[in-house]
This record gives C-alpha cells, structure tokens and sequence, in this order.
C-alpha cells in the first residue's frame, strides 16, 4: 500500500509518496506533473523495490526553492537532501522529462548516493532554440475572474500533444503523440494548479541546463534514453559518444529497459 509523506529539508518540505520493500528506487516526475504521476507504476515495482515518489520543489505539494532562478544543480543538490531525511545512503534512480535532468545532475554531482540512474528524455537545448523556450513556453498563469484561464489551460495541454513546443503550431512543430484523454488531461491541468507559477522554475532550469558543456557527460553510473515519439528524441546526438544511450520504439520499450538496467545494478 502507497503512503503519502512530508519530509523536512533546508527550504521547508518535499511531499512524497512510498511504497514496497527492497532496493530503494527514487522516481522523478516530469513537469508540471506530481509525484501522483508513478502512482501506477509504483504498484509494478513494489515487488522488487521500495519506492520513493517525491514532488520535485515547487511542484505538487512540495516547497519551491528559496533561490530567484535555480539551475539544475540546484534540484540535484535538494534531491540529495530528501534522501538525507528519509535516511537513504545510496539509491537507483529513474527520471523522465524534468525528472530525467534531475537524475543526470545527481549521478553526476554526487556518484557516491546515486548508484545508477535512468534520464528518459534528457533535454539539450542550444543557441535560439533555448532562448525561444525560456522566453515562451512558461507563460505565468493570470487567473481570470470568468474562468477562462482554466479553458487556456487545458488547450495548453492538449496543444502540448500536438506540437513541440506547444504554442508553434505549424507543420514542421507537429508531433506524433496521442490525443491526452479527458482523464489525463484533468489530472495534469490539476497538478499546474497546485505547482501555480512555482511550475515555471523546474521547468526554466531544465532549459538551461547542458550537461555536456558542464562536463558532466559521460556518466558511467548513468543511461541516457528517449523514445523516438518524444521531441527531446533529437536531444540523444548531442550527447558524448561514450554515454551509455538506449533508443526506444515506444514509451513501454524504454521503461521495460530502463527498469532491466536498473535491475543489474541493484
């Protein structure tokens, strides 16, 4: 059975949920998402792992980062705090998204607690590129006092996954994901709600961050993957050519090896 927690850091608290017993697994949630998104896997692998689920800071329940504009190392650095008050020495971990540049930053600032990580989706932005995103894809959220901006909201998702980035909505910016559900899609805009404008930094600093201009590339505690869906796909040629790599064909393809590989280094 899942529990839900709070645990006591430097900047206040990261809210997280647990479940299992075994190996201790950290799973890293995208943006603008929850800890609520792994609910599901979590069941899978309670079996084999205990599982720890945070809200990354300034998501979900979680307190933001007492820092203007935080970079990545940043996240990392809070990451090694949860696993400090929740007592963890050394852990396997798998990030997607935002998640994904939370594990490349901790595997590689502090190897001795992250035993090996999987990034799904690591982002690397360059030149117009990055400065495009961190102009334009976090607007702040302005509430409105007929609602509308919940109606933007949900558009926001559901143009999410039709194009990268969502608000270029030509050919050549299409991609080929599945329409969100109406019940993905209300669980999403709920989670934005909780995170408010907190959503912006996690998301501004996975922008930012290059982890092969910082040297942090290659990795050897580290797999970098991306489905060929995903947008970041492209992201996986500009890594260094002896970081461990996995191309998947699907999103089930990549976590059945990413969850193999974490397996082998238990």
């Amino acid at each position: 059975m899942q529990k839900r927690r709070y645990a006591d850091v430097s900047f206040g608290q990261i809210h997280y949920r647990t479940a299992g017993k075994g190996p201790a697994l950290v799973l890293l949630h995208q943006s603008p998402r929850s800890s609520a998104e792994y609910t599901e896997l979590m069941e899978e692998l309670s079996e084999d792992y205990t599982v720890y689920a945070p809200d990354n800071p300034g998501n979900g329940q979680s307190d933001p980062l007492p820092v203007d504009v935080p970079g990545m190392e940043n996240y990392a650095d809070a990451l090694i705090e949860f696993l400090d008050a929740v007592k963890l020495e050394s852990v396997l971990v798998y990030g997607f998204h935002t998640g994904a540049s939370i594990a490349t930053a901790a595997a590689a600032r502090h190897p001795s607690r992250i035993r090996y990580a999987v990034a799904n989706g690591l982002s690397v932005f360059r030149g117009t590129e990055k400065e495009d995103l961190l102009a334009n894809y976090c607007p702040p959220l302005v509430p409105k006092a007929d609602g509308s901006h919940l109606a933007w909201l949900w558009e926001r998702f559901q143009s999410q996954a039709r194009f990268f980035p969502w608000y270029k909505t030509s050919d050549d910016a299409r991609i080929d994901v599945p329409p969100y559900s109406p019940e993905r899609c209300q669980v999403m805009v709920e989670d934005f709600l909780l995170a408010g404008n907190n959503y912006i930094a996690p998301y501004n600093a996975a922008f930012m961050f290059d982890p092969v201009a910082a040297g942090m590339l290659p990795a050897d505690n580290l797999l970098v993957m991306s489905t060929e869906a995903d947008p970041l796909f492209k992201c996986l040629k500009l890594l260094p050519t002896k970081q461990a790599v996995y191309r998947g064909t699907s999103h089930q393809d990549c976590l059945v090896q990413a969850f193999r590989q974490l397996k082998n280094h238990r």
